[in-house]
């Protein structure tokens, strides 16, 4: 008895040290990148037509996405599924104060212009006086992929297209107009 004793109370002394290697690893840290054209539209748009840009992203290419932090950004994102993916993101440029808050319900790497997927944007700016205009949600925003394109989506990362017709703010309608989002490193 004595013996076994002796065998057991070693072990028992290194099963904290086992738990030491079994971690789950750090999430990746969440990057984002977007270009924004907001466009009057007319009588019925109270801000003027400018452009404002996070990192550096077009339809044709991502070319500078930045980490949440660097340069003052602030990034949070989740894209989540398979096949058909929950996209909910924001992003801030502190330097233009450009603020953009994007959800999509469900989107697939199957979304084309001619079969996009929708979702709504929020945008704000220095140009919009810090104004939050909201996608209308009788005319939602279309997001959609480049065919022949990276474009694409997948769990914890999009580099999608979108126009948002109608953006609403206090009884005034403006428009997105062929803008880019890119975000990775986006957990749940």
């Amino acid at each position: 008895m004595r013996l076994a004793r002796l065998g057991f109370v070693p072990v028992l002394g290194f099963l904290p040290l086992l738990g030491f290697g079994c971690s789950d690893p750090a999430p990746p840290t969440p990057r984002g990148a977007f270009s924004m054209n907001f466009v009057d539209t007319g009588a019925s748009c109270n801000a003027g037509s400018h452009s404002v840009a996070l990192g550096d992203v077009t339809a044709a290419q991502r070319l500078r996405v930045l980490t949440d932090g660097e340069e003052g950004a602030t990034i949070d994102c989740s894209v989540t599924g398979s096949g058909t993916f929950k996209v909910s993101a924001q992003a801030r440029n502190p330097a233009t104060a450009a603020e953009v808050r994007v959800n999509i319900p469900a989107i697939t790497p199957a979304a084309t212009e001619e079969m996009p997927a929708f979702g709504s944007i929020s945008f704000s700016s220095v140009k919009t006086a810090g104004e939050t205009f909201v996608s209308d949600p009788a005319a939602p925003c279309e997001f959609w992929f480049v065919p022949e394109s990276e474009q694409g989506v997948n769990a914890g990362e999009i580099w999608v297209v979108f126009e948002c017709l109608e953006m609403l703010n206090d009884g005034y309608s403006c428009e997105l107009r062929r803008g880019a989002l890119a975000f990775d490193g986006c957990g749940s």
